[in-house]
């Protein structure tokens, strides 16, 4: 959720910077504001967590900001606290819903925009400041972004996550190494390669579509990864539930189809990925009813299709399952045990049926692979799994192997 200029398409105008103006504080004005409506939909889609956009590149916070210098001058008021806002702390709110919801939260906060402080690409720009703008250096604003950031971190308890979007200039690095090792040590940090001892990675695309083999471990800040990594940064796959790749509401653009959004969760969370879906909210506040239906559409696809396989099990290197008669399936999952790290390197499954077989390959298991085979396969009596590459001096533990029959 996010600050908009009156409530137009901010699918084309998200991006203040380019804009002399910064939309009123007197704009936000969302008075049919439900966050319990908000969880209601999360928990319709089966979220795990949830991560708040509390600030955005226009600069509006989503809390009532204290954040002042008096040595230059200078108090922070583009803030919730000056808009006619119903709720005077939705940050607050946000996190009270997901406590009560048992979803995780974390917050989104734009470092490399703020066109409220005339900053562009973490840097102050250069020529006159326009309507709504007020003129800070690059040491000011600095400081200024990690005394926001100390407020988000400490004043609304632990986060599962927190957002850098657009990176982070070199000249605020070590300090946000440090405030974040101090104020938010558990939180894993999506493009917090550098500055994080728990980073994630963005996938390299906002489509919801991952690399068949995504690996856990990389030397790059993001894409797909590289089975010999050095690093420990799993990958988040960022995605919209709106066409166009509009991340704010946009009534008009529509949303996605359920197959479509069915194929970006296999694309993501199939190739170990995790998924993170947008969650659009009106101006007025609220998740669009054709929204929320969506959500809880692909969630019942999920809990109907994976909750009861046909057969599952787990253990140490190669694994079998023998049905007591012959079955039809459509897809297998398998699950590793990463807390020593990422171990296979490349597997077989040969599904049987009676005397003949047929097998399906692949390299990057991680948290979850899932194979959809693209039909029915009737009469099987038995399905293998062989681990064929692993990592040097790594033991493979798969948490679990499972076949379905979700309909083809």
């Amino acid at each position: 959720y996010s600050h908009s200029a009156d409530g137009k398409d901010i699918a084309d105008l998200d991006n203040f910077s380019n804009s002399p103006a910064v939309p009123p504080a007197s704009t936000f004005n969302p008075t049919k504001l439900n966050l319990t409506q908000w969880a209601e939909a999360m928990q319709g889609f089966g979220a795990k967590y949830a991560v708040l956009v509390a600030k955005h590149n226009t600069g509006f916070t989503l809390w009532p900001s204290q954040v002042k210098f008096p040595e230059f001058d200078f108090v922070y008021n583009y803030t919730i606290a000056a808009s006619p806002s119903p709720s005077k702390d939705i940050v607050k709110d946000f996190i009270a819903a997901m406590k009560k919801a048992d979803i995780l939260p974390g917050f989104y906060c734009s470092l490399a925009n703020n066109d409220y402080l005339h900053v562009k690409n973490n840097q102050i720009q250069p020529g006159p400041v326009g309507p709504g703008q007020v003129n800070v250096t690059q040491e000011q604003y600095d400081k200024i972004a990690l005394a926001l950031l100390n407020e988000l971190w400490t004043e609304y308890g632990p986060l599962e996550e927190v957002w850098f979007d657009g990176g982070y200039s070199t000249d605020i690095k070590n300090g946000l190494l440090k405030q974040l090792a101090q104020e938010q040590p558990h939180a894993v940090a999506f493009n917090g390669f550098g500055v994080s001892s728990n980073p994630i990675r963005w996938i390299g695309t906002e489509a919801g579509h991952a690399p068949e083999d995504t690996w856990s471990t990389s030397n790059v800040p993001n894409g797909a990864g590289d089975p010999t990594g050095k690093y420990w940064n799993p990958p988040e796959c960022d995605t919209t539930l709106q066409n166009r790749d509009a991340w704010f509401y946009n009534k008009g653009v529509g949303i996605r189809p359920l197959s479509e959004l069915i194929q970006v969760y296999h694309d993501t969370v199939g190739h170990n990925c995790n998924l993170l879906l947008d969650f659009a909210p009106t101006p007025e506040g609220l998740i669009d009813e054709q929204q929320v239906a969506q959500y809880k559409a692909l969630g019942d696809f999920i809990r109907n299709c994976y909750s009861k396989p046909l057969n599952s099990t787990s253990g140490v290197g190669n694994l079998s399952m023998v049905f007591s008669s012959p079955v039809t399936i459509d897809r297998f999952v398998i699950m590793e045990e990463q807390s020593k790290g990422q171990c296979i390197r490349q597997y077989t499954v040969t599904i049987f049926i009676g005397l003949k077989s047929t097998g399906r390959s692949g390299k990057s298991v991680g948290h979850k692979r899932i194979e959809v085979f693209g039909g029915q396969m009737s009469g099987a009596t038995s399905v293998q799994l062989q681990i064929t590459d692993t990592a040097p001096g790594c033991e493979p533990n798969v948490d679990m192997f499972s076949v379905y029959n979700c309909g083809g």
